[in-house]
């Protein structure tokens, strides 16, 4: 029987490690899905859990990071199959105020990311030991501009991407951004007062690569709003030098667009009507090809088709609004929302070809209540994988063909008769035309 395990944060500071255990075929309307949920982890002081992320560390161990609402930041380490976690270290963002909070988090190869809705990021070294208060020389730190709402890093981790209120959609190489660190941070906090840009050209702040250019005026020759509200880069499990060259972003009016930063600044696609009554409240990439999932301001996710903007099938409405998805192998997603619920749902892949109908709908399978109200859910990146590596799993483009190559020889198949009968009977129909043209000449040639 395969299992999935996640990792959840509460408001409640608890971090709970909840398995799912799932029967092997095809799940129907019958099928009994068992869950296991154990707090591995409690710091209520510390505040609610904001950002969770899970990684691997240089010496190949798994590891959980966790932010809180009082600026603090843990590591802890975890086995696939224990049912607890390791504390390692823990360090306080300096700068964090109250009004603060994590909008992004990662862990790289070169340590653990942490931004801030002001715009401080932080990249800490494994190497701190536990209880050191020296945090100067394993930490390197950095001011990006102000009043963002969300932070990416790229699968590769070369680059890294932000957004938020008035803040275009801005890509940043990784090195460069700690490099220099007082000449960047100046030009950010310059940037943060007064953000206009040029027609003509575009001033990029140092370890800035790629800005976005806002989309055009509206009918009334009205400029609009920027506030971005969600980002993803859109890689579907690649981590190859060039997974962060197509970013997907949400609005707080409701649009999702994909920029390409190898074509142009402005988006490739503007779909403004994904949630017309709410704002984008968290996109996340599918592990699967032109696959992404958008969860509004209010209770509904849906999958898009990133080929054409369509959303190919939306679950049922949570109770409470969806705050974080957690896409899982074995064509899962997991939702939390703040009615107290995990949700795990289905995500079956887009049609093969775009504009076709979607041949089968994404549902939910279970839900399971939880205690404290969940803000945050994670894969822990590890279980599930038995039947869903490179070499075993059937990915879209493998079903899709094999459903051609199914359907193609079912046409092959079958008794072509229609086109033989009807030279067959052309050519019957010729004769006998022929042979009554020629009884009426010869009963002419008799009377003669």
């Amino acid at each position: 029987m395969p299992s999935l395990r996640v990792f959840t944060g509460d408001e409640n500071g608890l971090t709970k490690s909840i398995k799912f255990s799932i029967p092997e075929g095809r799940i129907r309307a019958d099928t009994v899905i068992t869950t296991e949920v154990v707090t591995v982890d409690e710091r209520p002081s510390s505040g609610k859990i904001q950002r969770m992320t899970v990684g691997q560390g240089a010496d190949g161990s798994k590891l959980l990071a966790v932010g809180r609402s009082s600026g603090n930041t843990s590591l802890h380490s975890y086995r696939p199959k224990a049912d607890e976690i390791e504390f390692k270290q823990d360090w306080q963002e300096i700068r964090f105020k109250a009004e603060d909070a994590f909008i992004g988090l990662a862990i790289g190869s070169r340590g653990i990311y942490s931004c801030t809705s002001r715009g401080f990021l932080r990249l800490q070294s494994f190497e701190n030991d536990v209880g050191s208060e020296d945090t100067h020389e394993t930490s390197k730190t950095t001011i990006l501009p102000m009043r963002l709402k969300d932070w990416q890093l790229a699968p590769s981790e070369t680059h890294f991407a932000y957004g938020g209120d008035e803040v275009e959609v801005s890509l940043w190489d990784s090195e460069k951004a700690f490099s220099e660190s007082i000449k960047a941070s100046e030009e950010a906090i310059n940037s943060g007062k007064k953000r206009k840009e040029r027609k003509d050209k575009v001033k990029l702040l140092h370890g800035e690569v790629w800005r976005a250019q806002n989309v055009p005026h509206d009918f009334l020759n009205i400029r609009q709003p920027v506030h971005n509200t969600a980002l993803s880069f859109v890689h579907y499990g690649s981590t190859t030098s060039d997974s962060h060259n197509v970013i997907a972003a949400g609005t707080a009016a409701g649009a999702v667009r994909l920029y390409d930063i190898r074509s142009q600044r402005k988006p490739i696609q503007n779909w403004d009507k994904v949630s017309p009554n709410s704002g984008v409240k968290h996109i996340q990439c599918g592990r699967l090809e032109h696959q992404i999932f958008v969860t509004d301001s209010q209770s509904h996710v849906y999958t898009i088709d990133t080929r054409n903007g369509r959303t190919t099938y939306r679950y049922p409405s949570a109770k409470g609004a969806v705050v974080s998805l957690a896409p899982a192998p074995h064509d899962f997603l997991l939702s939390v929302s703040l009615d107290h619920f995990i949700r795990l749902y289905t995500t079956p892949p887009p049609p093969a070809k775009a504009n076709q109908n979607q041949p089968s709908k994404g549902r939910l399978v279970h839900e399971e209540y939880l205690k404290g109200t969940p803000s945050v859910v994670v894969w822990d990146g590890v279980s599930g994988l038995g039947k869903d590596t490179d070499t075993k799993k059937k990915t879209w483009e493998e079903k899709n063909s094999r459903e051609a190559d199914e359907e193609e020889d079912i046409w092959n198949n079958m008794e072509v008769t229609g086109a033989v009968q009807e030279e067959d009977t052309s050519s019957e129909a010729t004769s006998d035309e022929e042979s009554e043209e020629d009884r009426p000449r010869a009963k002419r040639l008799k009377s003669s």
